[in-house]
């Protein structure tokens, strides 16, 4: 058995860097960015939703989840993973998820594109009764032409059926770029800015992924270890996972079964040592 696992009586590692749904925490923030997400496409003719946060807040995590509870039997979901791509590639991308690749390769311009999107709509709106939800991940990435590209596929809803909704995920940015658009900042009819875990809510996070790991108790961390952890955090999942995880290695070198606040002060205190020597050597060089 791994070493590090035998020690801390887990099954597996607790607070790993990759998203994975089986550790979704269900802070009240989360929920409620959830319910707002499947409101929009339960609607059907909302055209746009926006989601927003910082790095490390939870955004990935949050996608994943409201992509797994979709309704599949009522929607039809594409995700883009990253949206940095002109339009006409997205779009080809998205023809191919449906089998329509070759098609879209013979399309020459983003008109031809544009008319096999709408037959594609159409199919899946008339022949299958679904209704098509596109999430765009990285969407601070996008440019002002992909974005203009998009608001005009959402013109396909103005036929009194609602056949396609788009979700755009990105970094706070995404909000001044969506607002230099006023076109498309007219049909985003949800936002919602996610925010940070408080300090209460640290805690239960703690233990939730320390129980999802399998732990019997989940009693790992001590309060003032949890409050240490926030503050040094500022509540973003992402680094309460880094900063957790380097603390159960130094619990463990320490031969201790529980982490403390002074253990995480050692962690913290040690990363701001590292991240400042080069500017430090570049000062004294």
């Amino acid at each position: 058995m791994n070493p590090f696992l035998e020690y801390w009586n887990l099954i597996e590692r607790p607070f790993e860097p990759v998203s994975h749904a089986k550790f979704y925490y269900h802070s009240g923030e989360h929920e409620e960015a959830l319910a707002r997400l499947n409101y929009l496409v339960d609607q059907e003719t909302m055209y746009f939703g926006m989601l927003t946060g910082e790095i490390g807040c939870g955004k990935s995590l949050t996608r994943q989840i409201f992509a797994a509870r979709i309704n599949a039997e009522q929607h039809c979901l594409v995700h883009f993973e990253n949206s940095i791509f002109p339009a006409a590639d997205l779009m080809r991308r998205l023809l191919g998820e449906f089998g329509w690749a070759e098609p879209a390769a013979r399309a020459t311009d983003g008109h031809g594109l544009y008319v096999l999107f709408t037959k594609l709509l159409r199919q899946l709106s008339q022949d299958y009764n679904r209704h098509l939800v596109l999430l765009f991940d990285e969407a601070q990435d996008m440019s002002r032409e992909t974005l203009a590209d998009l608001k005009r596929l959402s013109n396909l809803n103005d036929e009194g059926v609602g056949r396609l909704t788009m979700v755009l995920i990105g970094q706070p940015e995404l909000r001044e770029l969506v607002a230099q658009l006023p076109a498309l900042d007219q049909r985003i009819s949800l936002r919602f800015h996610l925010k940070p875990l408080g300090m209460g809510e640290t805690g239960a996070y703690l233990r939730h992924r320390l129980s999802k790991a399998g732990h019997p108790t989940a009693d790992l961390f001590s309060s003032e270890a949890a409050e240490k952890l926030y503050e040094a955090s500022g509540g973003f999942p992402r680094e309460i996972n880094r900063l957790a995880k380097l603390c159960l290695e130094q619990a463990r070198a320490d031969s201790s079964r529980q982490i403390s606040g002074q253990q995480v002060h050692r962690v913290v205190d040690d990363l701001r040592r590292h991240q400042t020597m080069p500017i430090m050597k570049g000062i004294a060089a």
